[in-house]
């Protein structure tokens, strides 16, 4: 009995994302400005359920690419088509949600397409 608990909980403490309490998980606002990322540098616990809400309140289109950070991420189900080639495409004047569960690292984020990442829409995700 004593062992099968220990299996169980083992189980349990490594489920995947579609198994995590995502209404739970706390939310950061990314803002993604005509030629900014805001926060600069966004700050992340490994292993924690997070949703990042990337907005968008500008009359143009942005992308929030973050290609090393998405592949390593546990993705929840249904926000997997949101991540594209490491992107998320965002149209004017709304927001996308994605829910993950990021692994540690430091990762660039940036703004796509290049014309914007060189006008300054970068930082960087710090896991730890």
């Amino acid at each position: 009995m004593r062992r099968s608990m220990l299996v169980l909980f083992a189980l349990l403490a490594a489920a995947p994302a579609a198994a995590q309490e995502w209404p739970a998980a706390p939310e950061y606002d990314v803002l993604l400005t005509s030629y900014a990322i805001r926060p600069p540098v966004l700050r992340l616990k490994a292993g924690e359920p997070v949703k990042l809400r990337f907005v968008n309140n500008s009359n143009e289109p942005h992308r929030f690419a973050a290609s090393a950070f998405f592949a390593r991420a546990e993705l929840r189900g249904r926000d997997r088509e949101l991540v594209r080639r490491g992107e998320v495409a965002v149209p004017p004047l709304s927001e996308r949600t994605v829910a993950l569960v990021p692994r540690a690292g430091r990762y660039p984020m940036r703004g796509a397409p290049l014309a914007q990442r060189l006008l300054g829409m970068h930082g960087h995700i710090v896991v730890e």
